[in-house]
């Protein structure tokens, strides 16, 4: 997407009055398009510290692979304790590397937009600089070795030895890539308008998810040993609930994280695609259309649109997995309130309801009840109700306003 975004005319001057108009470089800094990624940004930050303290931390973070690693070499390695957290414990470890991991991909989104033979020479420029890193030292102190001594030889040890220190700082940089990946593709991909970027991201952290759970089923992780021992696990029986509302609690602290979890990936898949789509869309018009002020406003409408829909259906999908994670608590609350508490205590305490399997038995009554109730209650009716009020306030404010301007050009 952004090899297509090529510079063109933002304004069209109608009398002394600067009309908006829907050419990308005016359309880039609305503030819908900068609202939305930067909620994709938050959203992307939040999912990524939120698996790192549900899964990595204290687990297989980073800063515990790099002390294996020194360990076993017997020396430091070359990046500095303040890049990669060592010392610091909890989520503060990742806190300078997440920073940096952003200005990466920041970096990477400007270099996108620049023309393709920038982008070339940027390119040959970095690998020239990784092949100097790698053996500039060590072919710069064998020729002149060679060309002092008068003679041609191999390397000797003390020269091969250069080669130690950028292996090892390389080695780090990648293990450190890695562990961003979802950072800084992720960022690269809304700032850089980068579909590529954003699947990315959002499937390094769906892949690191499912091999986490294969990992950690319980046969699996018997013959990983004390490797399996360190992986942070989601126990087969249940404890019991302390999050809800209404006085009902729903789910437990570890379900709550991965309901977080997803909310945050849809929040950031559908914000981080939604700013691409839309200018693509204003990327495609014809140029009559980009100057006209009915699409300018069906442009707003649809961006203003968007962002609700953000805060107000996946915050309903959260809430909603949460009630349906949970429903079996409902159900007994008001079994306990309408036959009393003997028969409800005695249908908590069972096994089935305790186990993994429980929940999905609860989330199935409750989308069964959800079905039913779509034939005995007219959503959509209800729907268009509710848009139909909302249009007509809008209007009348609307024909007031215009009132009050007419009002206004008489006086």
């Amino acid at each position: 997407m952004a090899d297509d975004v090529q510079v063109q005319g933002d304004v069209t001057i109608l009398g002394s009055a600067r009309a908006r108009t829907l050419h990308l470089k005016t359309l880039r800094r609305q503030w819908q398009i900068i609202t939305l990624q930067i909620i994709a940004t938050a959203a992307l930050v939040g999912m990524y510290l939120e698996v790192v303290s549900t899964y990595v931390v204290g687990s297989i973070d980073h800063t515990m692979l790099f002390a294996s690693i020194e360990s076993l070499i017997g020396d430091d390695l070359p990046l500095g304790d303040w890049f990669t957290g060592q010392g610091r414990t909890g989520l503060a470890r990742f806190f300078v590397p997440l920073a940096i991991g952003l200005v990466v991909g920041g970096l990477m989104a400007l270099i996108a937009y620049q023309t393709p033979k920038t982008q070339q020479r940027i390119k040959l420029g970095f690998i020239i600089g990784l092949i100097t890193l790698l053996v500039g030292r060590l072919a710069l102190g064998w020729l002149t070795g060679m060309l002092f001594a008068f003679e041609l030889r191999l390397p000797d040890d003390g020269e091969l030895q250069t080669l130690e220190w950028p292996l090892l700082m390389i080695m780090s940089l990648l293990i450190m890539f890695v562990y961003l990946l979802p950072i800084i593709m992720g960022s690269r991909g809304i700032w850089g308008l980068s579909r590529k970027s954003i699947a990315w991201a959002i499937g390094f952290t769906l892949l690191f998810l499912g091999i986490h759970a294969i990992l950690t089923f319980p046969l699996i992780k018997a013959q990983l040993g004390d490797y399996g021992g360190a992986l942070a696990t989601l126990e087969s029986q249940i404890s019991q609930p302390t999050i809800g509302f209404f006085g009902v609690d729903l789910v437990t602290n570890e379900q709550f994280d991965l309901i977080l979890i997803a909310v945050l990936i849809l929040v950031f898949q559908e914000s981080a695609f939604g700013v691409i789509k839309y200018l693509e869309y204003a990327f495609r018009l014809p140029e009559s259309c980009k100057r006209d002020p009915e699409y300018v406003t069906q442009m707003d409408n649809m961006l203003n649109t968007h962002l609700v829909h953000t805060f107000g259906f996946l915050g309903l999908t959260g809430i909603a997995t949460m009630v349906a994670l949970g429903f079996h608590s409902v159900l007994l609350s008001l079994v306990s309130d309408t036959t009393g508490s003997q028969w409800a205590g005695q249908v908590s305490e069972s096994i089935e309801l305790s186990l993994t399997y429980g929940l999905v038995i609860s989330a199935v009554m409750f989308l069964s009840i959800m079905a039913l109730f779509r034939f005995l209650i007219p959503w959509q009716r209800i729907w268009g109700f509710t848009y139909s009020l909302r249009n007509g306030n809008s209007n009348q404010s609307n024909q007031t306003s215009n009132e009050k301007e007419f009002a206004e050009f008489q006086i």
